[in-house]
């Protein structure tokens, strides 16, 4: 290996999860539940790995994939069909993942694993459920850890695996303005642009595609948008029925954007969802708030600076605030 690695982590842990993949018949790729641009980078990134070996494969994500990151190269091959577990696998890969239940899969996952099949997690979340873990907490994003993995399997990174890998840095580190940005961050999405990362396409798909009634959507977010004084928590909420009237989901973003607040520690988007959930995505503002531990509590997770957890439930306004009931 005549280059360094980006990221803690294990080079003999890669060559075995590399011998992993060589001998297996047919591998299953996993994302995290209400998937995002890491999670759904490193998912698109990996299927354009398999194909390029031959491999046989089926990329899946518990929820849809949001809108904006659909132009992602194989992100149309990502499904959301459980039934897809009846099909024979004996090789799972998790990434960004932090542990089986934030998969939105869990038992399905459990039933494989007690079949025998090794399950190989990739994360910059702590976690430890894999036959092999490729774990470092200190990463900006889980696809800084794969671009390391795939240098180390003398992969020949493509202009769409990059566009992918660069896509999960810029969200996660929210286009390079929160406290995961650091010198790996960058020096690295440099490369990935050196090697045709269309920057400009990722930023514009990310910023730049709400519709008129997306934004009508997101006005009666910061209508709602309310300050816990005692708490120092900034909120809002968005209802089913306002995006029933709207005609449309548009809520990506909204989580990043009231993090831009400076007048609280941390920020909370409150969504009620079908069959009578309730969505809750956190952000830190404070660099000592650690939303990922709040998000387990409610059986959730996430990182440190933005996470989030489902909840039974429907919301109701109480005075000038609201409820879960």
């Amino acid at each position: 290996m005549n280059f360094k690695l980006e990221t803690n982590i294990n080079e003999q842990q890669i060559k075995e999860a590399g011998g992993l993949i060589k001998d297996a018949q047919k591998i299953l790729l996993v994302g995290h539940k209400n998937p995002d641009g890491d999670t759904i980078g490193c998912l698109t990134a990996m299927v354009a790995y398999l194909k390029s070996i031959n491999k046989s494969y089926a990329a899946f994500s518990a929820n849809e994939l949001p809108v904006n990151l659909e132009y992602l190269k194989h992100s149309q091959e990502i499904g959301s069909d459980k039934n897809i577990f009846n099909h024979s696998f004996d090789l799972v890969i998790c990434l960004d993942t932090a542990d089986l239940k934030y998969s939105g899969v869990e038992n399905e996952l459990n039933r494989l694993k007690a079949r025998g099949v090794k399950i190989v997690n990739i994360d910059h979340h702590p976690s430890n459920y894999g036959a092999i873990n490729i774990v470092d907490d200190q990463a900006s994003s889980t696809s800084v850890i794969l671009y390391d993995i795939l240098r180390i399997w003398q992969v020949v990174i493509n202009k769409d695996m990059a566009t992918s890998l660069l896509a999960g840095i810029l969200v996660d580190t929210m286009n390079f303005m929160n406290s995961a940005t650091n010198d790996k961050s960058l020096g690295l999405s440099a490369e990935l642009l050196q090697r045709g990362a269309k920057f400009n396409i990722i930023s514009r798909q990310l910023y730049q595609t709400k519709t008129q009634d997306g934004l009508k959507l997101w006005s009666r977010l910061l209508k709602r948008l309310k300050k816990n004084d005692t708490l120092n928590i900034a909120y809002s909420v968005i209802l089913a029925e306002d995006i029933g009237e709207a005609g449309t989901e548009e809520t990506e973003g909204m989580s990043n954007f009231l993090s831009n607040l400076a007048e609280a520690r941390l920020s909370m988007v409150i969504k009620e969802i079908k069959d009578g959930e309730i969505r809750v995505s956190m952000r830190a503002i404070d660099e000592q708030v650690d939303v990922a531990e709040m998000a387990r509590h409610f059986g959730g997770g996430g990182h440190k600076k933005a996470a989030g957890f489902t909840i039974k439930g429907r919301l109701e306004q109480e005075g000038e605030g609201w409820r879960i009931v």
